[in-house]
């Protein structure tokens, strides 16, 4: 996202985040962590076994990895580890990395860390009508926008996701890159979304604050009903969130929707 010019010093491309959220009004939880978001300037950081794709963020049975990826990465990690051994004790060392009570054990310690991880999910386009049904209670909800520009504080270290249908898993690299790599891919399925993901490794369910001025817009969503439109611009108001307020709405003889200002 870091653009230079020729003569003049670094310049940053603005790039806007955005997260849809529901806002029930039986659901007191969700309520609060949208009340958190402009009231204590805070986010919520879900677990990913909260999240909706059962597929999300697992680690893949190393087993399905190529014999001789596995193998390789064995004997390079041996002659690290051990690179005093004998030849005996190199070869016995790298039979037992491969095994496969080994290889399951790696694979639960990384999914182990990634299941430890909060995951806060963003998104490029706001006005997405399957991310509004999906995300957002059926367009009942609100999607809130922030400056995710590279030079900026939290936003600017939002990691894009990767959509692909498969990769061998990488064995060789470090515990703490398997673990982000595991969170930061997903199935070309879900490449509308144009997914972001900050990560905040043993943060699950926790609160985080955020730079207030960061949060840059409220959009409601077309079908959310006046009285909660009138909760969150309170909230806005009482937590002094100086932001824009749009509306979205149905494009005729589309489908599609206009994202307009209102306030």
């Amino acid at each position: 996202m870091r653009q230079e010019r020729k003569g003049e010093g670094p310049s940053f491309e603005i790039t806007p985040l955005y997260r849809y959220l529901s806002f029930p009004s039986e659901d007191k939880e969700k309520q609060s962590w949208v009340a958190d978001i402009f009231l204590k300037h805070q986010l919520f950081f879900p677990s990913r076994k909260s999240f909706n794709d059962p597929f999300d963020c697992v680690v893949p049975n190393l087993l399905d990895t190529p014999g001789v990826v596995v193998k390789r990465f064995a004997e390079q990690f041996v002659e690290r580890k051990f690179p005093n051994a004998s030849l005996e004790d190199k070869l016995a060392n790298v039979s037992k990395l491969i095994s496969v009570e080994s290889l399951e054990s790696l694979r639960l310690d990384v999914q182990k860390a990634v299941d430890a991880a909060g995951i806060l999910c963003l998104s490029r386009p706001r006005d997405d009508i399957l991310m509004w049904a999906h995300y957002a209670d059926k367009h009942k909800g609100l999607c809130v926008e922030f400056d995710g520009s590279a030079n900026c504080n939290f936003f600017g270290e939002a990691q894009q996701v990767e959509y692909v249908n498969y990769h061998p898993w990488p064995l060789d690299e470090e515990a703490e890159r398997q673990m982000a790599r595991a969170i930061l891919t997903k199935s070309t399925h879900w490449a509308y979304e144009q997914e972001y993901r900050i990560i905040r490794p043993d943060g699950a369910s926790n609160l985080i604050d955020f730079p207030e001025a960061l949060l840059t817009g409220v959009i409601f969503g077309y079908l959310m009903p006046d009285n909660l439109r009138q909760i969150v611009t309170r909230w806005a108001t009482e937590g002094r969130c100086r932001v824009a307020f749009f509306q979205a709405r149905p494009r005729v003889g589309q489908f599609a929707l206009d994202i307009v200002r209102i306030a």
